[in-house]
């Protein structure tokens, strides 16, 4: 488009330099040859006069045609200007179109580099879509193997279990027998039953607990008496009915005991709790350590989960001692951490011993933990410090519902755990992440401090119970088998197990040996 301009600019060109060339040539033959005038002297003959005549009428012909040509030129280059401007605005519209047409491709060209990134983010997405198609086929090949397995184990489970079912029903026709029998046995003596001399030997034992002392009279539903099984537990995880330890450690003197409970003597099973005394190594200072377990009601291994957790918790306490045993003896050092890590870990490492005990024995499978329940166990612990003074900080912690309780004035209070909104967190071991509580317990002269279950420290607190044990515990310090009799008093409606670890604090030795029990002394 801009050459065809271009060209008829140039022809307009020349079609005016043309026009002006023949107007110019006109014009120099018009003064070239001027009109013949008359020469002087001369006449002028007819001929030459029309001989003139015709040249001035020839030189105004060519004067008009010059005039004419020059309109006719002046015209053409008015129609060449109206030409060449109508090709500068077609040239200008051109050379907008052409603009139009740059930004079109422009726009066109934005919109293919857009689609080209749209086409590399498919193509990624599709290259994503098939790495996941690619590990979702990998993954159900694996769930495919996975439930073959399952199903061969299930298999093998439902063999296992129909096995089980079988002895489980050979054995509970043996506990019908042997129940059976015992009732049996039980109508047959029921005639016998607390003849005279049993009375007069009961009378006996409680002077004796006493050192020769009187007592207020006791209903003969709560009478102390030493309950012995029939007949021995079936269970081949059986426990000893009763244990009993103890220690006098200069300021301070503990008793420790746990009696099987009338409920699981009557239906032949065993003891579920657990106690423990010990003094662990790597303390710093000598420290005692209080421990009572108690199984949960309807674990099948629990007795024996609990006297393992209680040595495994000993064994934890000495691991940590580096970190316990300061912050016990040197509570006021800056630098001594707090005991809540240690305790977390060490109940943790406890719980897993459990665990790992009780797969190693096949009391649970080792599949999962959904039958840790056979092996639950709430622990109790607590740290006190031996040696001459007058207050001391103890440190009682545990997992689950075990509780401790001091006695002072004559007064039963729960020291641990600290509220009743603990109450309700009885999460036993070996479940992981089980709520793990700790608690600071002072005490001073005269306290005594009770590690003991919750059914037992539901007697302690009880108003009438409470108080019995309270007027034979707060003057001193009984001996041993009078600690387990009065421990396992026979009280209407207390028939779960029975067990403590009870801490006399003394405050100095010298105090502590005024209040033993010695042949002829008094209370």
């Amino acid at each position: 488009m801009i050459v065809v301009f271009s060209v008829l600019l140039v022809l307009c060109t020349v079609v005016i330099a043309v026009q002006g060339l023949r107007l110019r040539r006109a014009g120099a033959r018009a003064g070239a040859r001027p009109l013949p005038g008359p020469r002087p002297g001369d006449r002028l003959p007819a001929a030459r006069a029309a001989e003139l005549e015709r040249a001035v009428t020839d030189g105004r012909r060519a004067v008009q045609r010059a005039e004419a040509e020059r309109d006719s030129a002046r015209s053409e280059l008015r129609g060449a200007r109206s030409e060449l401007e109508g090709a500068r605005s077609e040239r200008d519209s051109a050379l907008a179109e052409r603009d139009r047409a740059l930004e079109r491709a422009a726009d066109a060209a934005r919109e293919a580099e857009t689609a080209a990134e749209e086409a590399d983010g498919a193509r990624a997405t599709s290259e994503r879509a098939g790495a996941e198609a690619r590990r979702a086929r990998g993954e159900a090949d694996a769930a495919h193997e996975q439930a073959a397995r399952l199903l061969t184990e299930t298999e093998a489970l439902r063999v296992r279990a129909g096995k089980a079912e079988e002895r489980a029903r050979q054995e509970a026709e043996s506990a019908r027998r042997a129940r059976k029998e015992a009732e049996e046995c039980r109508k047959a003596l029921e005639p016998m039953d607390d003849p005279d001399w049993v009375q007069s030997e009961l009378d006996e034992m409680r002077r004796l607990a006493t050192n020769g002392g009187t007592l207020p009279p006791v209903a003969d539903a709560d009478r102390p008496a030493t309950d012995i099984p029939q007949q021995l537990p079936l269970s081949p995880d059986a426990t000893t009915d009763s244990v009993l330890d103890g220690a006098d450690l200069g300021a301070l003197v503990v008793r420790a005991a746990s009696v099987c409970g009338d409920g699981h003597r009557r239906r032949q099973q065993h003891r579920r709790d657990a106690v423990l005394l010990r003094v662990p190594v790597g303390m710093g200072r000598p420290t005692l350590l209080s421990a009572v377990a108690a199984g949960t009601p309807d674990g099948a291994w629990s007795q024996s989960a609990a006297s393992h957790a209680c040595r495994a918790l000993l064994t934890q306490i000495q691991n940590h001692a580096a970190v316990l045993g300061p912050w016990l003896h040197d509570e006021a050092a800056a630098d001594v951490p707090g005991p809540a890590a240690a305790l977390r870990l060490a109940l943790n490492d406890v719980g897993q011993a459990i665990r790992v005990e009780a797969r190693g024995r096949g009391w649970v499978s080792a599949e999962g933990t959904q039958d840790d329940r056979a092996v639950g166990v709430s622990l109790t612990g607590l740290l006190s410090p031996l040696g001459d003074s007058g207050t001391r900080t103890h440190l009682a912690f545990g997992v689950g519902d075990g509780m401790v309780l001091r006695l002072r004035d004559r007064t039963w209070t729960t020291v641990f755990p600290a509220g009743d909104r603990h109450i309700g967190e009885t999460t036993p071991l070996p479940v992981k992440g089980a709520p793990v509580r700790w608690l600071a317990v002072p005490s001073r002269e005269g306290d005594r401090l009770v590690v003991c279950t919750r059914p037992t420290a539901q007697l302690l607190l009880n108003e009438v119970t409470g108080s019995w044990f309270a007027d034979r515990w707060t003057d001193g310090q009984p001996r041993l088998t009078s600690f387990l009799l009065q421990l396992g008093a026979r009280i209407r409606g207390a028939v779960e197990d029975r067990t403590m670890a009870c801490v006399w604090d003394h405050g100095y030795a010298s105090h502590a040996a005024e209040t033993r029990y010695l042949p002829g002394s008094p209370r």
